[in-house]
């Protein structure tokens, strides 16, 4: 029954959102990089940020999980920022590595990546802080990068979420991702509505940059408190990943600014494919995300973590190969 109740707080919610955000006329308006075509309201971060502190302030959890959340007021406020204003690369890193250093000197510092067959332990030694920053600052902007298109940065965090539930048997850790997937299918939904409707809406970059903050600290935490091995955390995120370095890199080669923004992501390309249909673009990418995360799970657990270690580097040169031969139209 808390399910309903708490699904129903969540309606008001994004309801009252929708409200004041066409009040105070925040929208995402399009340009020649940006999908849709008209304006669309952008701030359902903002209201899933707001339910997850009604559920810290009602039920009880770890310390670490209510500081990720605590903490992540900045990187919402700072996002909601960048919807209005348009920060500039430099600023954004600097607000979002602020609450990133307090929570890896707070216990989110990884100090190894685990024990594998054949090479041992791969110990971080001095460098576990820089690591542990880098990996956070590249997962944060990857998971920003996957929200290109509609419900695709819900569709994947919710497939994550569910997996780190499979993981883990903390039943108090457990409660709480269960109520995260409230707001994230509920967005999923109202995101993916056509673009005449009213009450379509997007996360911007207050939810997007929130999302990536929460799953990043949630992987590291799984890791150090629940002691998953990262051999299976690592599928958790692998799309993200591969595209953002496959980007990334692409960017630097053609001597482009890294960090500036486009539309050559895989998942362009997919909804290029299929006429610019979003629904048959996510469905696509979320039964391709599943599939590799399956097979990177069943390496993990039955052949051994250096072999899932092994694929998962191997699977993203076969990513890269593939996606080099692969040439954009226009969206």
């Amino acid at each position: 029954m808390i399910y309903v109740y708490l699904t129903c707080i969540y309606f008001v919610l994004i309801f009252f959102t929708i409200i004041l955000s066409r009040k105070f006329s925040f929208y995402d308006f399009p340009n020649d990089r940006k999908v849709h075509k008209i304006k669309i309201i952008n701030t359902s971060g903002l209201s899933l940020y707001i339910f997850l502190l009604i559920i810290i302030s009602i039920y009880e959890y770890s310390y670490e999980l209510e500081l990720i959340i605590s903490y992540g007021i900045f990187i919402v406020f700072f996002g909601f920022l960048d919807d209005r204003i348009s920060l500039s690369a430099s600023i954004k890193i600097i607000c979002i590595f602020f609450p990133v250093f307090f929570l890896i000197f707070n216990g989110f510092e990884l100090k190894s990546l685990g024990d594998y067959e054949i090479i041992g332990s791969l110990g971080l030694g001095k460098l576990s802080i820089f690591f542990t920053l880098l990996s956070v600052g590249l997962l944060i902007n990857a998971y920003n990068y996957t929200d290109g298109i509609d419900g695709l940065l819900s569709s994947l965090s919710i497939v994550m979420i569910l997996y780190i539930i499979f993981l883990i048997d903390n039943k108090n850790v457990i409660s709480l991702l269960y109520f995260f997937l409230i707001p994230l299918i509920i967005n999923l939904l109202f995101n993916v509505l056509p673009s005449s409707n009213n009450y379509k809406i997007f996360l911007g970059d207050c939810g997007s940059l929130f999302l990536g903050f929460f799953l990043s600290f949630l992987i590291i935490y799984a890791n150090i408190y629940e002691n998953i091995h990262p051999s299976y955390l690592i599928w958790s995120c692998w799309y993200p990943v591969y595209d953002f370095l496959y980007v990334t890199f692409k960017r630097i080669m053609n001597k482009k600014n890294f960090y500036q923004p486009d539309n050559n992501h895989l998942h362009h390309l997919i909804l290029i494919k299929f006429k610019n249909n979003h629904l048959k673009t996510l469905l696509m990418i979320n039964f391709i995300n599943i599939f590799v995360l399956l097979v990177g799970f069943q390496v993990a657990k039955n052949i051994g973590n250096f072999y899932s270690l092994i694929l998962f580097i191997f699977l993203y040169f076969v990513f890269w190969a593939v996606r080099g031969k692969i040439k954009f139209g226009k969206i």
